[in-house]
């Protein structure tokens, strides 16, 4: 892909541009009369008045929400106590991680849940440690619809300052007539990291043209953002958002693709989908992992045939241990044939005896359910 004069991109060998595409911007007019929304046709009489019954039955339907709103609030308030019950039992004891009771308590349950344990990464788990407990809320218990907040709380570490980290969730209905809510944006805590202590980014040697004995010593090195628990669960989403732009920059390169005048619809639909995804991890926390964390600790709830990617890792070390193995006792069977062709070799020359011991058997696959 090449910049040519004018900030348009072209295909080596091609006359085609990234104008088709939609990556370049288009003339004033063009995008003016592509913008503007076509008159809706007015609706017959009939219609008119239908809609004004779907109107009334919508009236109860929300009162009808509103108050089973109201009863699960009171229900969920009840099972608060419960709740920090667990985290008191928890979290007696020596305060050397977050849960002394059972160190690593809630570490243990995410790396059970198939989704929660993708976004687990090895340098991650120091600072999980120090968990305590997590909690969920409401943004406003006045009205649930508004969105939802997750608080996890954390014990004194060596890692960052804040006491907790909060993640908001704001909600907006799609489609009041099909039931389609969506998360519109989300806010979270900044982390407040100790010097050399930030897991989400990494240092890597910065290229130095040109060669020479002081130029090698000069190298140096750039932070880069790194895959981290912290940086997936703890970014703030909304329009214009720093998270998208670094996305922006790692999908294009940093080229001249990355510019001002991208389509906004690209950059709507990026959002959505990843606020899409973001919302599929609360909801895994508020309605799984919070009330039932026990049972994710132990076990009993991950679904049946998922196994972690540390557990695949074993498999395949076990798997290339068994291979060594078979490869030394070929090698050890031919190496022995051909001595004892050596030793009594015919006149009409030595046959060759195969090293095959055996064949291989078939590696088991695993079928991973995601939930």
């Amino acid at each position: 892909l090449k910049v040519v004069q004018g900030g348009s991109f072209r295909f080596p060998g091609t006359a085609s541009s990234c104008a088709a595409m939609g990556l370049v911007k288009k003339a004033p007019e063009a995008e003016a009369a592509a913008k503007a929304p076509e008159p809706e046709p007015e609706d017959p009489p009939i219609v008119k008045q239908l809609k004004v019954i779907d109107d009334k039955y919508m009236t109860i339907e929300k009162e009808y929400e509103a108050a089973v709103a109201k009863v699960r609030l009171e229900y969920q308030k009840l099972q608060v106590p419960i709740l920090e019950e667990r985290t008191k039992m928890l979290t007696e004891g020596d305060a050397k991680t977050g849960t002394p009771a059972l160190s690593g308590f809630w570490l243990q349950a995410f790396k059970n849940h198939p989704e929660l344990s993708e976004n687990v990464q090895t340098w991650d788990e120091p600072i999980l440690e120090y968990l305590t407990d997590v909690t969920r809320h409401y943004l406003d218990e006045s009205d649930l619809q508004k969105g939802h907040k997750l608080v996890f709380h954390f014990a004194e570490n060596p890692h960052f300052k804040n006491k907790t980290l909060e993640k908001e969730y704001v909600m907006g209905e799609e489609n009041p007539f099909n039931g389609e809510k969506a998360c519109k944006s989300t806010k979270a805590t900044e982390i407040e990291w100790n010097t050399g202590k930030n897991v989400t980014v990494q240092m890597v040697a910065k290229k130095v043209k040109g060669g020479g004995a002081k130029k090698a010593k000069a190298k140096k090195e750039k932070e880069e953002p790194r895959e981290s628990f912290f940086r997936e669960i703890f970014r703030s989403l909304y329009p214009g958002a720093p998270f998208l732009q670094e996305m922006k920059m790692s999908m294009f390169g940093g080229g001249g693709m990355v510019e001002e005048d991208d389509d906004e619809d690209e950059d709507e639909q990026m959002l959505e989908y990843i606020l899409e995804q973001d919302y599929e991890i609360y909801s895994t926390f508020a309605d799984y992992v919070i009330p039932y964390a026990t049972r994710w600790y132990t076990g009993e709830a991950v679904p049946e045939g998922f196994e972690r990617d540390d557990d695949d890792d074993d498999d395949e070390d076990d798997e290339e241990e068994d291979d060594d193995e078979e490869d030394s006792e070929e090698d050890e069977s031919e190496s022995a044939s051909k001595g004892k062709g050596a030793k009594a070799k015919p006149k009409g020359g030595a046959k060759k005896v195969s090293g095959d011991g055996g064949t291989q058997g078939d590696k088991k696959q695993e079928e991973c359910k995601q939930q």
